[in-house]
């Protein structure tokens, strides 16, 4: 098991730190190594951390000799994405506009893995502000997809999603307005959850506001559920986040397939073009599950395309959150974020509050809809990672809305659903094609073992991935 280690769970992790096969500082060490030699080439981390983590591996290395760890995070190296404060560490947010004094407080998500005695590597690279669903910034640049680092790794938890697909790290804190989580993790071939609006606290609020969940990204889905019940506490300092769900809820056996009417969309009616091979891969996958007992059946809401719903409430949190920017702020501001941010000033307050009405009513639509089906397959988005500095890619330019690649994610977050994509396939180009599994609110532990079923019986095994070898460094 120790010679795959930078591809090992975290369940892996932990019963070789309890049986003393592995410590946490020769994991942490092997890890920052593997960091200082590859991330190079797919640029996942802005920044490293190393000192911090290996005091933090020391320590834990100490609780597990002595038999007394704080949790089954304890000695696990993880990273943060740049839209989540980590207390001591600069929060620039993917921008050149914002401060590099360390920041005073961490957020809610942060201090949950950080009281288990997880170990930090770093911070992972964001477009700025989390404001695109591929990962290129004024401050850092192009993050690129490990599979193949000519392509990109989606956005905007593109260097979460590349540092759990290239091994650094076991586990990334993420955030997901739009599909953030989801979207990369479908293009490195890596498990992503965006849990229930309010699921998992968030401070400070995020710009997108609750439209963003805070999730993690990881290398299974039973590493998913143990994250998310680490993350799923409430926190004073988000006095909109969810009671505590039972203690039972994560237990992925005591929701079998078996029985379960599963819907399957590959266009959810309105999505103008998906490649037909991912739209295959997504059939499969659903007879698949079928196979598992599932009661699988091609159906989809009746609901039209929710973008500019969507466009309206993500782009005037923006306008919101840089109303404070001076003009020498602006300046540094770059084009993609200023131009979110001028749409979103241009939103008035009717059209804000005609979106929420329409947000509403596309919610009571895909409640009408959960009444009739457990849980929905889509393709996780319309394509395959495509060239590293595109933000659309090619074939879809003539289509009025720059994310109309990415029609499966952005209406999760309207409804306030949980969600997971997981890879289903591989595409003939090498590269991953995500899965995507809908719940209704609140339904994570069905999600979730729907997910691990279908993990445990789909064929398709990935390791390394073949990108690692093939470019110079990331621009």
């Amino acid at each position: 098991m120790t010679e795959n280690l930078p591809f090992l769970t975290i369940r892996d992790l932990g019963q070789l730190y309890a049986s003393g096969e592995l410590s946490p500082v020769e994991v942490t060490t092997s890890i920052l190594r593997r960091i200082g030699s590859i991330d190079g080439r797919i640029n996942s981390y802005t920044t490293v951390t190393a000192s911090l983590a290996m005091e933090a591996a020391q320590r834990s290395e100490l609780r597990w000799r002595k038999g007394a760890p704080l949790g089954p995070l304890d000695g696990v190296p993880l990273s943060v994405k740049d839209t989540l404060m980590v207390g001591g560490v600069p929060h620039r947010r993917g921008s050149r506009a914002t401060s590099a004094e360390p920041a005073s407080a961490s957020a809610p998500a942060v201090e949950r893995v950080l009281e288990q005695g997880a170990v930090l590597l770093g911070i992972t690279t964001t477009p700025e502000f989390g404001a695109g669903p591929i990962t290129i910034s004024p401050l850092t640049g192009i993050t690129r997809n490990p599979w193949n680092t000519a392509m990109n790794s989606g956005g905007s938890s593109g260097g979460a999603a590349a540092g759990i697909a290239a091994g650094l790290g076991y586990a990334a804190l993420a955030t997901d307005a739009g599909g953030s989580i989801r979207i990369p993790s479908g293009f490195c071939g890596v498990v992503g959850m965006k849990p229930t609006g309010g699921r998992v606290p968030a401070w400070p609020a995020n710009v997108a506001g609750n439209l963003s969940s805070p999730g993690a990204i990881t290398r299974s889905v039973a590493d998913a559920a143990l994250m998310l019940g680490i993350l799923a506490k409430p926190d004073g300092r988000d006095v909109e986040s969810a009671p505590p769900p039972p203690q039972d809820w994560l237990d992925l056996s005591a929701h079998a397939p078996g029985g379960l009417r599963v819907a399957l969309s590959t266009d959810l009616g309105y999505a103008r073009r998906v490649d037909p091979e991912i739209a295959a891969a997504v059939r499969r996958a659903g007879e698949t599950i079928a196979g598992l007992g599932a009661e699988v059946s091609e159906a989809h809401p009746e609901i039209d395309d929710p973008i500019r719903t969507f466009n309206t409430l993500f782009r005037a949190g923006f306008g919101y959150a840089l109303r404070g920017f001076g003009p020498g702020q602006m300046a540094l501001v770059g084009e993609v974020l200023r131009d979110v941010a001028a749409k979103g000033r241009e939103v008035s307050l009717h059209a804000y509050l005609e979106a929420q009405d329409a947000r509403r009513a596309l919610a009571a639509a895909f409640a009408r809809f959960f009444e009739r089906f457990d849980l929905l397959l889509t393709p996780m988005v319309s394509v395959t990672a495509f060239a590293a500095d595109r933000w659309v890619p090619e074939g879809f330019e003539d289509l009025e809305d720059p994310r109309a690649w990415t029609p499966f994610g952005y209406p999760v977050n309207l409804i306030q659903s949980p969600a997971i994509t997981l890879p289903c396939a591989m595409s003939a180009n090498g590269l991953p094609i995500g899965l995507q599994i809908i719940g209704p609110r609140f339904a994570e532990a069905r999600v979730l073992a729907l997910a691990a079923a279908y993990e445990a019986a789909r064929d398709l095994t990935l390791g390394e991935p073949a990108g690692l070898s093939a470019l110079p460094a990331a621009g």
